[in-house]
């Protein structure tokens, strides 16, 4: 089954986590952001600024055991942060709202 990302650019080009790297893709040309979990998805449309971002692990010196834990997508709305989380041993998925604030 299909896991990772997906970004459709204004232009309706698709780019996939399997053929570029995150930082490659042009931010301000996101028209959808979408996040692939075992036949579920997610997406994100109509927002300014995107992210990805991986929890992730491995023993020290011992690079085969890097493993993802968990994939997060999601965007910023003024001082809020809006992650969507997947947790890739279970596929559990949960929303969180960081209020940068500071109030």
């Amino acid at each position: 089954m299909r896991r990772g990302w997906e970004v459709e650019l204004f232009n309706g080009s698709i780019l996939r986590e399997s053929d570029l790297d995150w930082k490659k893709v042009p931010k301000n040309q996101i028209a959808r952001l979408s996040l692939f979990y075992d036949g579920r998805e997610w997406n994100l449309s109509g927002k300014e600024a995107y992210f990805v971002k991986y929890r992730a692990s491995v023993v020290p010196g011992i690079q085969e055991s890097f493993r993802v834990e968990r994939s997060i997508i999601g965007f910023y709305e003024g001082a809020k942060k809006i992650c969507y989380h997947v947790e890739e041993s279970t596929g559990k998925f949960s929303l969180e709202v960081i209020d940068n604030s500071g109030s």
